[in-house]
């Protein structure tokens, strides 16, 4: 009998921060990521830094495609990698303010287009300065989120940092207008494919220094998107393994289409 051909139906996407590493550290994770098996790989926390720029170099070497946000001077950004060819979208140009922490770009997958948008929201403290700054951020994405959408499906994922409304443990320093983010992305047809699947389990993508942990990190996927999903979990290997690749946890969705 001859051999058979079969189709890949299974579609995977790895999201993490890789805080900004070294060259030291950069080396690392390039070798490991590049032994990762998922289809893209969404990385945030990027910059034009001799890290960053090896790790871009390190993916294109190896015949990835690879589309990073046009990220300038101290300013942070996103890497979307893929082992299928991408094309960027109009979406990050509608992103006016910080525009460099938004990346989007599309590619086929039998038969289906998919647009996938990273982004990297900025983290604050208690001043006005990064406040607003994480403010007006949110409020330009929001009017981007709310066009049109071109492609039914999408995802978007990368390190929001935002928890979402019933988080536990809940922390008395987040606002309303944080959350009000979170049921926003839900008003626009994009669901927590994490809470989606999991409704009650308690899981943390970053942890401080006290201990309390966060989950910053998200996947949504719209509706047409959301019954194609056939899993989603934490990675915690490269925040917990000695040494530490970075201080977040990835997060791995995985479609059948």
């Amino acid at each position: 009998m001859g051999e058979r051909f079969i189709r890949k139906t299974r579609f995977s996407l790895f999201c993490w921060n890789i805080a900004n590493p070294s060259l030291k550290r950069v080396e690392k994770q390039a070798g490991w990521l590049c032994n990762r098996p998922e289809d893209v790989l969404v990385l945030t926390e990027t910059k034009k830094s001799q890290g960053c720029l090896f790790l871009e170099n390190y993916f294109k070497d190896n015949g990835y495609s690879v589309i990073s946000s046009e990220s300038t001077g101290e300013e942070f950004g996103v890497i979307v990698v893929s082992r299928h060819s991408l094309v960027p979208t109009n979406f990050a140009q509608t992103v006016n303010y910080l525009p460099s922490r938004v990346v989007s770009a599309k590619l086929a997958f039998q038969g289906k287009e998919l647009e996938i948008i990273g982004i990297y929201v900025p983290s604050r403290d208690r001043s006005v300065e990064r406040i607003e700054r994480k403010k007006r951020f949110l409020s330009d994405l929001s009017r981007a989120l709310e066009t049109k959408v071109q492609l039914p499906f999408r995802i978007l994922c990368g390190d929001f940092n935002i928890l979402e409304p019933n988080h536990v443990p809940r922390y008395s320093f987040f606002r309303d207008w944080e959350y009000d983010f979170y049921r926003f992305l839900e008003s626009c047809q994009l669901q927590d494919v994490f809470r989606f699947l999991h409704p009650i389990e308690q899981e943390y993508s970053w942890v401080g220094r006290t201990g309390n942990g966060y989950r910053y990190d998200h996947c949504f996927v719209s509706n047409e998107l959301i019954s194609l999903v056939s899993g989603c979990y934490y990675l915690h290997k490269p925040r917990e393994r000695k040494p530490r690749l970075s201080d977040h946890s990835a997060i791995i969705t995985e479609f059948n289409l």
